[in-house]
This record gives C-alpha cells, structure tokens and sequence, in this order.
C-alpha cells in the first residue's frame, strides 16, 4: 500500500490483506504474472484478468481497532486504460462485501481489446463498508473509507510516457519565497526537446499540503485535472514559443519531451499547424488554458 500520504485514521497492514499476484490471459491463452509490458497485444485481441484477494479478519480488526464481530468491508477492483500515470478511461468497478464467514474473493473479468488503449490499469482497494458500532478513537468511521489499496499498470504498446512524482517541502527546496507555498511544482527544463520524456520532467508534490495530497491520493477528478492542465499548458506553452516548434511537430522522436508536447496540442487543436496554435496562444492566452484543461479532464478518450 502507497503510505507517502498519512491518514488521518488507521489502514490495513499488508499483512492483514493476502492478495495474489495479479495474472493475464490474452485471447484465452495459459495464464501468465502480468508484468509490465504484455507483448503480442492489438486491437482484437481479449485480456482476461484475475487474481484472489482475503482479508485476515483477525489481522484487520487490530489493525484498525475494531471488533472482528463489528467489522466489514468492501473489496472493490477498478480496471481502467490510457496513456498516463492515471488511468484516462476507467472501463469497470467490481466490489465485493467480505465479513466473518466470507472473507475470500475469486476476481476474473474478461476486458474486450477494443475498449482498451496503451495501457491496462489495475486498483484493488479494501473500503470500511459500514460505520462500526464499536471503534477505538482512530479507527475509520465513514462507509467508504479507504483501508488499502494498490495500483499496478500494464503497459500494452509503445513507450508510455510517464514522470516520476515525488513529496517534498517545497519551501526547503526553492529556497523560499511564496513559490514554497505552492501545491505543486513541476521541474524541468526546456530547450532541449529531444530528451527522453520520463527523464526530462519530475513533478513535486508539497508535503505541507495536506489537503492537496490527500486530493492527488484520493484521484480526486478536479485536483488531477488542474494539475495535469498545468503540467500540460507549461511545457506545450513553451514548446510554442520556439522557433523550430513547426518542425518539431512533425519530426520529434517517439517517446521524446518534444513528441509528448506535439501530442497535446495535435488532440488540443486536431488538423491546426504550430504556427495557428501559437497564434491563439499570443491573442488569446485564456482560451488556450481553457483548452489545454479541457485536454487534461480524467476520462477524456484518447
């Protein structure tokens, strides 16, 4: 489980969860560990998913002080697909109560090919399915509460470009100033636009807001959609503004900072040149950010 953020109620140990490794078959094929490329997939063909998840009731109940006669929660499997850290399209959620007596679940679904894209995302979470009539003071109380989860992503074609996303204070790290007190702050240099994608950008996350974190670790859809907007307006802005952006936009290697910024603005503005984009972003820099947030909303097709 992800404990960068701290909960402001007790979770499940990893101990308490027994949860096997996720497996994949492609078009009815021997089931194999999903790892994180599945060669061999297109368009056409299935992926069939499964994996077993139990809940040590005893285990659960100390962890969160909470009667094991007084606990229940809810399993829930969320399957989605998209290029990016976050899914774009969540395509199913699958939940399942498990109490005293039934605590064990069998989870297999079957993805058709054509619903997916780039990649195959995969969240299983255990959530506190009811309010407990016993609790310690720290224990979760609200239906819904998130106990534990975990994410793996299973990439299907190309290179996903991805950036790692760290914690940090950012009033240490810019040296102070108001910038310090910013949610966010994405790192990077422009210029050279041939730089691998996942090596050029690195986004920090404030560790002094906490409300902001517990948004980003919740996907809150509206927190995501202003920081992937912002991430996106600043590097397709400044990748505009440079006099070779017309040739760049055609010529740019796969997998590059360059070719992930033509990419954008290609879904932003469909069959429109560098030159007419740069013309909306210099006359009308407000519709430009309007489009480039609009771009970033979870769920939106690729």
């Amino acid at each position: 489980m992800n404990r960068r953020v701290a909960f402001p109620f007790l979770t499940l140990s990893d101990s308490a969860v027994e949860a096997s490794a996720w497996e994949i078959s492609l078009d009815g094929a021997e089931w194999s560990a999903a790892g994180e490329f599945l060669p061999h997939w297109d368009s056409a063909s299935d992926i069939r998913v499964r994996r077993t998840l139990r809940l040590n009731l005893e285990l659960a109940a100390s962890d969160l002080g909470i009667p094991a006669d007084r606990l229940a929660a809810v399993a829930s499997v969320r399957i989605g697909t998209g290029q990016g850290r976050l899914p774009r399209q969540v395509l199913s959620r699958t939940r399942r109560e498990l109490r005293s007596g039934d605590t064990s679940w069998e989870f297999e679904k079957t993805i058709e090919g054509r619903q997916l894209s780039m990649v195959l995302d995969l969240q299983t979470e255990f959530l506190l399915a009811n309010a407990p009539s016993e609790a310690s003071a720290l224990s979760p109380v609200h239906p819904g509460d998130r106990l534990w989860s975990e994410n793996i992503r299973v990439r299907l074609e190309g290179e996903e470009p991805r950036f790692p996303i760290e914690t940090v204070d950012l009033a240490q790290m810019l040296g102070g100033g108001i910038a310090g007190a910013a949610p966010w702050h994405l790192h990077w240099s422009p210029g050279d636009w041939t730089r691998d994608f996942h090596g050029a950008v690195r986004l920090y996350l404030n560790a002094k807001s906490g409300e902001t974190l517990q948004r980003i670790e919740d996907e809150d859809p509206v927190t995501i959609q202003f920081l992937l907007g912002d991430v996106m307006s600043q590097i397709c802005e400044r990748f505009l503004a440079d006099p070779e952006a017309e040739t760049m936009m055609d010529a740019a290697e796969p997998g590059s900072l360059g070719a992930q910024a033509a990419t954008w603005l290609r879904k932003a503005w469909p069959g429109k040149d560098a030159s007419f984009i740069r013309s909306v972003l210099e006359s009308r820099p407000g519709a430009f950010r309007s489009t480039m947030l609009a771009l970033a909303e979870p769920g939106v097709p690729e």
